[in-house]
């Protein structure tokens, strides 16, 4: 079965159409204003569009960890990546191995790392529902920057986010994203407008942002269909 569009695609891609509908009845009398009028609108709408990357990014894995947790696969087809971030953060084992380094409280560590291991042949047997909290996985990197992106998807277990997404897309996704961030930054945070920001390049980088999105949108889907559930299974939870 083939690939489709997730639901966060759609929402995104109706977003970025309304604001292109807008801005064909609001930038020609803004163009015709005094100091840069129709470059301010579209910078304007520009942070909009970007913000909306944020809200794809935050409503694709809060749909894809749902569609994984109905499908309740086995403890082994889960990422590798995925598994290690789920017990590191749900059962605090940096915090625990922290502790060790000050205090050298070897039985406090070695009762978590045995409660540890205990959840894992649980979880293994089936004895014991694995729990897939989408905002312990988003926490402090659901903002699309290239930082943020790589780290997040490699607590979903895809190791390499930019090969996958370069890939899927057929087009380099770090500098896009890159590039795609840097304005967001000088318009937002330094007030500043590139000279001559006009209608065509808003159009560029709305044709971007759209094609980082539909990649990676394709990546998740691949990723997770690749094992942890089928391409049925997770159409049916994205439609």
């Amino acid at each position: 079965m083939s690939y489709r569009r997730s639901r966060a695609r759609r929402e995104f891609e109706l977003q970025l159409g309304q604001t292109r509908a807008e801005l064909t009845q609001l930038y020609p009398p803004a163009a015709r204003l005094p100091g840069f009028g129709g470059s301010r609108l579209l910078a304007a709408y520009y942070v909009f569009a970007f913000a909306q990357m944020e809200v794809f990014v935050k409503t694709v894995v809060e749909d894809a960890l749902q569609a994984v947790q109905t499908a309740a696969p086995p403890l082994d087809s889960l990422p590798d990546l995925m598994v290690g971030y789920l017990i590191h953060r749900g059962d605090e084992v940096g915090a625990e191995y922290r502790r060790f380094a000050t205090s050298e409280d070897e039985a406090a560590l070695l009762g978590k790392v045995g409660g540890v291991a205990r959840k894992v042949v649980a979880w293994h047997a089936g004895g014991l529902a694995i729990q897939l909290d989408p905002s312990a996985f988003l926490d402090k990197k659901k903002y699309p920057s290239p930082r943020n992106m790589p780290q997040l998807f490699r607590r979903l277990g895809v190791r390499n986010l930019w090969a996958v997404a370069s890939a899927a897309g057929r087009f380099n996704a770090e500098l896009t994203l890159t590039s795609l961030n840097d304005l967001r930054t000088a318009i937002a945070h330094d007030g500043h407008v590139p000279p001559g920001f006009g209608k065509r390049d808003f159009r560029d980088r709305l044709d971007q942002m759209q094609e980082f999105v539909a990649a990676v949108d394709r990546c998740i889907a691949d990723h997770f269909c690749s094992a942890a559930m089928t391409r049925l299974a997770w159409n049916r939870a994205m439609a």
